[in-house]
C-alpha cells in the first residue's frame, strides 16, 4: 500500500515508518493474527503522524490529510492527487494521507467511488480534512443487484426483482427473519401462524400459490449456494445480512431450472470493507404478549347453552336456577367450578432479548467480517412451582459468523465463509398444537383447577386429565439443532489473457444435526363429587414413570460450482457472459429406516449472456440445464430458457429529465422448472412400491395357513416429470425528480403444467385397487396479477427527512385441469376457480318458525346422516330444485379459501430530524375467506353436549329458544343434530385485515457528542411489533392457520441500543 510518492521524500529518519507492499504479505502470512495486526498498523500510523516531519526541499512541503464521508467516518481508498500532475496517493486503512506539494498555488483532487470529487487549493494548510458528499447519481449508475450465480448493475436489469433495506427489517423484533420482511416487498406473501418459541416462522409465498400438489414455497440461495436445510435461513440474525432480494420472474429465475418455478430468495451476508476495526454492538430486550388469546364463555353462561339444547332436543333441564347461581356466583368452586383455562396456561406477558457483537475491517490484502449473536425467548406458558423439569415453551440460540476476503495474489481472491447455529427448545410433552387442543376441548365447567387436597382434577374420556396438569406434569420434549455452515470461494481475473475475463469457484459443506429428547409420564389424576352427602375422590390417571425417547438425525450438503465469466465494454457496447457447472450431494442420516434417508443429487449447466447498448437497449438470455435423480433416465434433466428485454428510454437524446430522470420499461418469457412434487417420502414415483408382509392366499383345513405374499402399495409411472411453468412479465422502472420518487411495477402471468396429481379419472375395475392408482403430471393451473412499489424520499436544506413507501400485490390463481370426474352439477366443478376454493352450502339464514320448516326443502338426510331441524336452525338453499337438500346442493362458496389471501399490501412512513427518528408501517391482507369449524375454532357443542369450549361470539349472536330473535346471527345449541355443523355461507367471514406491523421511535448521537466518548455512532430506540389489528374475526387471529391450533402470535415491545467504536 503506498501512502505518499516515495521517490520524491528525502531519506526517513529514525522516527518515520513506511508502510511497504511487503507489510500485506506479512498480513498474510500472518492471517491468523488478524486483529493484533491491524491494532500494529493503527500505532504506527499514529507514530508516524506525531513524529517529526520529513524534510523537503525549501520549496515543497507535505500536506497532510484525512478524507471522511458525510458522516464523518473515514474513508480508506480514496485518490488525492494534485491537479495537473501525475502526483497522488491513497489514503490508508484510517483514511489518512500524506502528498508531497510542490507549490502553494497548487491544487488537490479528492475522489472517491460514489461520491463527489473536490478539488481544493492548498494555500498555507498543512493539514487538511476533506469531507466528500454522497454523488446519488453516480452510486446509482454503479449500484450493484445480486442476481442468480452473480450480480449485475441494477440499471441494466430487465428481470423482475424485489430488495427490502436492511434498516427496515432490522426494526421487527423477531427471532425469525421472515417475520421482519412481511408487507416489506412487492410480490411477496407472508404469513405467520404460530408464536410459539422457535417455530414462529412464517410461511412464504411469491405471487401467490399456483401448484395444485406440489410445493409453492420458493427456493433460498444464501451467499450463492442453495440452503434451505432445515429452513435454516429463517434463523439468520438480521445484523448479518447484506442484501436481501427476490427473484420473480423467469428471466431472473431460469438459470436454478426445475428449482426455479416458486421464485428464488437471494440472500448475502456481511462482508468486511477496506478500513480500520469497526465494532458493533446491538442489544434488545423485548415484552412479549399473547396478540389474541381465544374469548370463551364462562361456566354460568355454558350451563345456560347445555339447558337450551335440553329444551330444543325435548329433555329436562340440567341445571335447576339454585345451581346456576352456583357457577354464577362462584360460592362452590370445586362442584360448580368456573375455570378459564386459557388464562390459566397463558402468562400475560413474558420476555425476548437479542444480542449481536460485529467486528468488520481490513486491508487491500485481507477484509473480514465476523459477528456472535444470541438470541433467547421465553414461551407464554405458566409453570408448576418447584416443577422438576422445565415445561414451558423457550428457544436459546447462539450464532456465529465469518467471512474473510484475501487477495492471495495480483489477479486471485480467496473468500471463506464460516457460520454456525447452536438452537435448544423446550416445549411440554404435548407440543402447541396439543395444548391448543385440550384447551378447545375443556369447557370451563367441566371440572375445578384442582381439588379440594391439592390433588390433580380429571373428568372422564379424553378429559381424564385437565390442561393444566398435562401441561406441567405429563413431560417434556427437548430439541437442539446444530447448523455448520461453510463455503470457499476463488476468483481468478484473467484480465492479462483478455480484458473482462475471470474464473470463479466455488464450494461448501453445510451440516445439521438435530436431537430430541422425549420425557413422558401420566400423572395423578381424579374426579371429585359428592356421594350421598360424603367427598369422593374416583382415579381418573395413574402416575407412571417418565419414559423417555430419542431422535437423532444429521443432514450434510455438499455442493461445488465452477464458472466462466466475461463482462467487458466496447464503446458503446457491453456485453457479458455466464457459463457455470455445479453439483449438489445431500443426506440425511437419520435412526430411522426411511426412503427419506437415501442421498440425493443434483447436477446443473447454466449460461447467460446479457447485451447493451449505450445504456439504453438491453437485453438477457438465460437457461438453466439442470437434472434431478428423482426421475427416470432419460427423463432427468431438461432446459429452462428466458429471455429477457429493457429500454431505458431516459437514456434516449430526445429525453427532458428535469421532471422525470429515469424510465426503463422491460419484459420477459421464459420456462422454469418445480421438481419438488408430491410428498418428500415418495421420491421415485416412477418405481412400483410393494407390501411385502401383505396377506397371502389362505390354505389348509379351513383354510386357517397364511404363507404371507407381496401386494403392490403403488403403481409407478415412468413418465412422471417436474411442474413446468410458463412465466410472461412486464413491467416498469421510474424516477421522479432526481430519484426522489421512485415507482416500480409489474404485471404477469403464469401457466403451470404437468402437476403431479393422484390420478382420479380412473375406475376401480379397470385393476387399481384402492390406493395403488399411479401418479401422473395432469394438473394444471395459472397464475396471473399486478404488483408495484413506490417510495418518496427527500431531505430538506433545513435537515428534515421524510419518507413513505408502500407496495401492493394480488395473485389470482385457476384450476384448468385437476383430474377429477365430470360433475353432475356445473356449480359443483372447481375447475376454474381458485386454488384452494372449497365446497359447502348456501345458507339463507336462520328457520323462523315451524312453517317456515314445513314449507322448505327436506333437510333430513343433510350430510348422509339423519338430521334433526326446526326452528333456529340453518335454512340452506335448494340449488338443483328437486325439493331435498343433500349433497348435490353444495357449491363453490369460499373462492378465497386458500391458505394466502390474494391480495397483500403494507405502507408506511420515516420522518427524521436532529439526530431524531419515528417510523410506523402497516400491513394487511384482502380477498380471503375463514369459515369457523375449520381446525379449533370449533362449533358450539359439534354434535355433542358439553364438548369444546363456547366462543363469546356465538354466544351473543345465536338464536334462543323463546327469545327475541330478530338479530340472531347464528342457529341455537343443539347437539342431537349435523344439520348446523357442516360448512355453509353462514360461518363464513370476511379474513381482510390491516395491522400496524411495526412502529419505532429513536434517537442517534450527534458526531460531536460520540468522539467525545470514543464512539463511531450510537442511537437508542424503542419499537413495537403487531401492535394493533383492525378485522373481522373474533375468534382467531387473521394471520394465522386456519386449518389448526397454533400458539397464538405475539405482540412484542422492545428496547435497544446500538453503539458503533
Amino acid at each position: 500500500m503506498q501512502l505518499f510518492t516515495k521517490p520524491k521524500l528525502p531519506p526517513c529518519s529514525a522516527c518515520c515508518v513506511l508502510v511497504k507492499p511487503t507489510s500485506d504479505l506479512a498480513f498474510l502470512r500472518q492471517g491468523f493474527t488478524l486483529l493484533l495486526f491491524l491494532l500494529i498498523i493503527s500505532f504506527s500510523l499514529i507514530a508516524k503522524a506525531k513524529g517529526p516531519e520529513a524534510q523537503s526541499p525549501k520549496d515543497t512541503f507535505v500536506l497532510k490529510g484525512t478524507v471522511v464521508d458525510e458522516n464523518e467516518e473515514t474513508l480508506p481508498g480514496a485518490t488525492v492527487r494534485v491537479k495537473g500532475t501525475a502526483s497522488g496517493v491513497v489514503t490508508d486503512i484510517n483514511g489518512k494521507f500524506l502528498l508531497e506539494i510542490a507549490n502553494e498555488q497548487d491544487s488537490i483532487i479528492v475522489s472517491f467511488v460514489g461520491y463527489k470529487s473536490q478539488t481544493l487549493r492548498v494555500g498555507n494548510n498543512r493539514t487538511i480534512t476533506v469531507k466528500l458528499e454522497p454523488d446519488e447519481s453516480r452510486q446509482k449508475l454503479d449500484e450493484v443487484q445480486v442476481v442468480g450465480y452473480g450480480s449485475q448493475k441494477k440499471v441494466n436489469l430487465v428481470g423482475s426483482i424485489s430488495t427490502v433495506s436492511v434498516k427496515d427489517i432490522q426494526k421487527f423484533a423477531t427471532p425469525s427473519l421472515t417475520n421482519a420482511i412481511g408487507g416489506k416487498l412487492a410480490g411477496v406473501m407472508t404469513r405467520q401462524s404460530s408464536g410459539q418459541p422457535g417455530y414462529d416462522a412464517a410461511s412464504i409465498f411469491i405471487r401467490g400459490q399456483i401448484s395444485q400438489s406440489g410445493s409453492n414455497k420458493p427456493l433460498v440461495v444464501i451467499d450463492g449456494i442453495e440452503r434451505d436445510l432445515q429452513d435454516y435461513w429463517t434463523t439468520l440474525n438480521v445484523q448479518e445480512i447484506e442484501s436481501f432480494s427476490v427473484l420473480k420472474d423467469a428471466s431472473a429465475t431460469a438459470v436454478y431450472g426445475s428449482r426455479g418455478a416458486n421464485g428464488v430468495i437471494l440472500i448475502n451476508t456481511k462482508k468486511g470493507t477496506v478500513s480500520k476495526p469497526r465494532v458493533n454492538f446491538r442489544s434488545e430486550s423485548a415484552i412479549v404478549t399473547p396478540l389474541r388469546v381465544e374469548d370463551n364463555i364462562n361456566s354460568f353462561d355454558y350451563a345456560t347453552l347445555i339447558n337450551e339444547n335440553r329444551i330444543r332436543t325435548g329433555q329436562a333441564l340440567a341445571y335447576s336456577d339454585v345451581q346456576l347461581q352456583k357457577f354464577k356466583d362462584g360460592s362452590d368452586p370445586y362442584l360448580y367450578p368456573n375455570v378459564d383455562w386459557y388464562d390459566v396456561i397463558f402468562r400475560k406477558h413474558t420476555s425476548q432479548t437479542i444480542n449481536n457483537l460485529g467486528v468488520s475491517g481490513g486491508s487491500e490484502a485481507v477484509k473480514y467480517y465476523v459477528n456472535l449473536g444470541y438470541t433467547s425467548q421465553q414461551g407464554s406458558y405458566n409453570e408448576e412451582a418447584g416443577n422438576v423439569y422445565k415445561t414451558n415453551a423457550a428457544l436459546n440460540r447462539y450464532s456465529f459468523r465469518s467471512n474473510v476476503d484475501i487477495n492471495v495474489a495480483k489477479n486471485v481472491d480467496l473468500s471463506l465463509g464460516l457460520s454456525a447455529i447452536i438452537s435448544g427448545t423446550n416445549y411440554p410433552a404435548y407440543d402447541a398444537d396439543g395444548v391448543l387442543f385440550y384447551l378447545k376441548l375443556t369447557n370451563p365447567m367441566v371440572m375445578p383447577f384442582k381439588n379440594p387436597d391439592g390433588s390433580n382434577s380429571g373428568a372422564t374420556g379424553d378429559l381424564i386429565i385437565n390442561p393444566w396438569t398435562r401441561i406441567t406434569k405429563s413431560g417434556y420434549t427437548r430439541q437442539s439443532y446444530n447448523t455448520t455452515i461453510s463455503n470457499l470461494g476463488l476468483k481468478w481475473d484473467l484480465s492479462s489473457i483478455t480484458p473482462g475475463l475471470s474464473v470463479r469457484g466455488l464450494a461448501s459443506f453445510d451440516v445439521v444435526d438435530i436431537t430430541q429428547n422425549v420425557r413422558t409420564q401420566s400423572p395423578d389424576a381424579f374426579r371429585y363429587e359428592i356421594v350421598n352427602g360424603l367427598e369422593k375422590y374416583t382415579r381418573t390417571s395413574t402416575e407412571s414413570a417418565l419414559a423417555l425417547s430419542n431422535r437423532y438425525e444429521t443432514y450434510r450438503t455438499m455442493y461445488g460450482e465452477v464458472s466462466l465469466n466475461y463482462d467487458r465494454t466496447f464503446s458503446k457496447h457491453s456485453i457479458s457472459g455466464l457459463l457455470l457447472g455445479n453439483k449438489k450431494d445431500a443426506q440425511n442420516v437419520a435412526t430411522s429406516n426411511s426412503i427419506d434417508n437415501l442421498p440425493e443429487r443434483r447436477l446443473g449447466l447454466i449460461s447467460r449472456v446479457t447485451y447493451n447498448y449505450d445504456t439504453r437497449y438491453l437485453i438477457e438470455l438465460n437457461a438453466g440445464y439442470t437434472g434431478s435423480e428423482n426421475f427416470k433416465k432419460g427423463k432427468q434433466f431438461g432446459l429452462f430458457p428466458s429471455v429477457g428485454a429493457g429500454w431505458i428510454v431516459s437514456n434516449e437524446k430526445f429525453w427532458n429529465k428535469n421532471v422525470v430522470s429515469s424510465l426503463k420499461i422491460r419484459g420477459s418469457y421464459g420456462k422454469v422448472g418445480n421438481d419438488r412434487i408430491g410428498n418428500p417420502l415418495q421420491r421415485f414415483i416412477f418405481l412400483s412400491t410393494f407390501n411385502k408382509g401383505a396377506t397371502g392366499y389362505e390354505f389348509g383345513n379351513g383354510q386357517t395357513y397364511n404363507p404371507g405374499g407381496l401386494s403392490e402399495l403403488r403403481i409407478g409411472n415412468e413418465d412422471v416429470t417436474w411442474e413446468n411453468a410458463y412465466k410472461t412479465n412486464a413491467g416498469f422502472d421510474l424516477e421522479l425528480f432526481n430519484g426522489k420518487f421512485t415507482l416500480t411495477a409489474d404485471v404477469f402471468h403464469e401457466r403451470r403444467e404437468d402437476q403431479l396429481l393422484l390420478r382420479a379419472t380412473i375406475p376401480t375395475y379397470t385393476g387399481y385397487p384402492g390406493g395403488t392408482v399411479p401418479y401422473a403430471n395432469l394438473g394444471v393451473s395459472t397464475n396471473k396479477g399486478v404488483e408495484g412499489n413506490l417510495q418518496l424520499r427527500n431531505t430538506t436544506k433545513g435537515g428534515f427527512y421524510y419518507s413513505f413507501l408502500a407496495n401492493f400485490s394480488f395473485a389470482k390463481s385457476k384450476i384448468i385441469e385437476n383430474d377429477q370426474p365430470q360433475q353432475l352439477y356445473p356449480w359443483q366443478e372447481l375447475r376454474g376457480h381458485s386454488i384452494g376454493a372449497n365446497l359447502g352450502y348456501v345458507a339463507l339464514g336462520l328457520f323462523k318458525d315451524a312453517a317456515d320448516v314445513a314449507n322448505s326443502p327436506s333437510q333430513e338426510n343433510l350430510a348422509g346422516g339423519a338430521s334433526n331441524y326446526g326452528p333456529g336452525d340453518i335454512k340452506y338453499k335448494d340449488l338443483n330444485n328437486d325439493g331435498i337438500i343433500d349433497i348435490a346442493d353444495r357449491t363453490v362458496i369460499g373462492e378465497y379459501s386458500g391458505s394466502f389471501p390474494q391480495i397483500m399490501y403494507g405502507f408506511g412512513s420515516t420522518l427524521g430530524y436532529k439526530g431524531f427518528d419515528i417510523s410506523i408501517f402497516f400491513t394487511g391482507a384482502a380477498n380471503r375467506d375463514f369459515f369457523y369449524g375449520q381446525g379449533y375454532t370449533t362449533w358450539a357443542f359439534q354434535g355433542a353436549e358439553g364438548l369444546y369450549n363456547v366462543q363469546q361470539n356465538y354466544f351473543d349472536q345465536r338464536w334462543i329458544p323463546g327469545g327475541d330473535n330478530t338479530n340472531a346471527t347464528y342457529p341455537g345449541i343443539r347437539a342431537n343434530s349435523t344439520n348446523n355443523y357442516i360448512g355453509s355461507t353462514l360461518w363464513k367471514e370476511s379474513g381482510n385485515y390491516l395491522r400496524i406491523k411495526n412502529a419505532e421511535i429513536g434517537y442517534t448521537l450527534s458526531s460531536k457528542l460520540t468522539k467525545k466518548i470514543s464512539l463511531s455512532n450510537a442511537r437508542i430506540f424503542i419499537n413495537g411489533t403487531n401492535l394493533a389489528t383492525w378485522d373481522n374475526l373474533k375468534v382467531i387471529d387473521p394471520e394465522s392457520d386456519f386449518g389448526s391450533g397454533r400458539h397464538p402470535i405475539n405482540k412484542t415491545y422492545n428496547f435497544g441500543l446500538e453503539v458503533t467504536f
